[in-house]
């Protein structure tokens, strides 16, 4: 969404897991709960560029191919677009996997059927899908599992690692998909002209597709339920630990014929933390930030939106697109509600 040269400029690594202390009086005591950060005009850019990275792991990854199903909702999606659908694009990946007729080389043992596929460029993606219930096809209480092994589907890209799923709620119809379920990923690691994206942990999620006229409208939510961790690398240095009820919800429009627009919308609330700051913001999205676009020719910025991030002492710094290459900031240093300062930067700037 943000630009077509850097889809993203995060890393995850290190996982963070939840844990449980044993019952009554002798059990651990809590960790303390981590400290918001106080927003000042000396850090209100480092405080915004960390607010809007902390979305990228969830919505701007490398470009996966779906190999669609002709019967399926899918067939509406473009093949190897890069509209930068990142998790929406790996559970779609998975799910046409699972959807589409086995091909003859696929292992089938009990329940579980095994099958790998050459990426585009270089390297394979297996998927294995565990039919519990000997349906034939992905219905609730299924698993898939994708490892990717250096899978490279656009030049100067590539997945590698592990990521499982478990479907909690299945709905297909030729015209429509919903399903529902968690994700985890084991040193997902993924890499985009020399940025890197490792992911450790887990999220839930929804992912709606619905076939239009004159198109697909997809809408993917997801939440950190458990723990989940990025490193951030290239153009901004950072580990950034979201928080449970961390939520990232994206909805696009992808076109099926020439002279429509794609709209992409994005939009985050919850708290995490940035070892970069020192301590934790509560983001807070008012409108989500939306572009569009007919050619992907050059950059592409969010002409409308707004996002707040909320710091120590009510301390807070806002983000509001413009019709232009530009974003509006401004800040309150002192807690009182109203804005000290304002300033026009660059997208550019913005995701480096």
């Amino acid at each position: 969404m943000w630009t077509s040269r850097s889809r993203f400029t995060a890393i995850a690594a290190a996982m963070l897991a939840a844990a449980c202390g044993g019952g009554g009086d002798d059990g651990p005591a809590p960790p303390p709960p981590p400290s918001l950060v106080k927003i000042t005009m000396a850090n209100q850019d480092s405080v915004v560029r960390a607010s809007i990275a902390s979305l990228l792991p969830f919505v701007s990854v490398p470009v996966l191919n779906a190999s669609p199903s002709p019967e399926r909702v899918t067939t509406a999606m473009p093949h190897g677009t890069t509209r930068g659908a990142g998790l929406n694009e790996f559970v779609r990946h998975s799910i046409a996997f699972a959807t589409k007729p086995m091909p003859a080389d696929v292992v089938r043992a009990l329940t579980r059927y095994v099958g790998t596929e050459t990426c585009a460029v270089s390297g394979t993606v297996t998927v294995t899908l565990d039919d519990n219930d000997e349906s034939g096809s992905l219905s609730a209480g299924d698993s898939l599992t994708v490892a990717y092994v250096q899978c490279s589907e656009v030049a100067g890209s590539s997945v590698n690692g592990v990521m499982g799923m478990s479907l909690a709620t299945v709905s297909i119809s030729p015209t429509m998909q919903d399903i529902t379920g968690a994700m985890s990923f084991q040193s997902l690691a993924m890499l985009d002209q020399g940025a890197g994206l490792t992911l450790n942990g887990g999220v839930g999620f929804r992912l709606t597709d619905t076939l239009l006229t004159n198109g697909i409208d997809s809408l993917g939510t997801y939440t950190v339920s458990g723990g989940l961790t990025a490193v951030a690398t290239g153009g901004l240095a950072d580990t950034f630990s979201y928080r449970v009820g961390y939520s990232v919800t994206e909805r696009d429009f992808a076109p099926n014929m020439p002279g429509i627009a794609t709209t992409e919308a994005n939009s985050a609330s919850g708290r995490f933390g940035s070892a970069a700051l020192g301590g934790d913001l509560d983001l807070a999205t008012l409108q989500p930030f939306k572009s569009s676009y007919i050619t992907t020719e050059g950059d592409v910025y969010p002409t409308e939106g707004q996002m707040t991030a909320t710091g120590l002492d009510n301390t807070r710094v806002s983000l509001t697109a413009t019709k232009t290459s530009q974003v509006r900031m401004d800040v309150c240093d002192d807690g009182d509600g109203e804005w000290e300062a304002t300033k026009m930067v660059d997208w550019d700037w913005l995701l480096p």
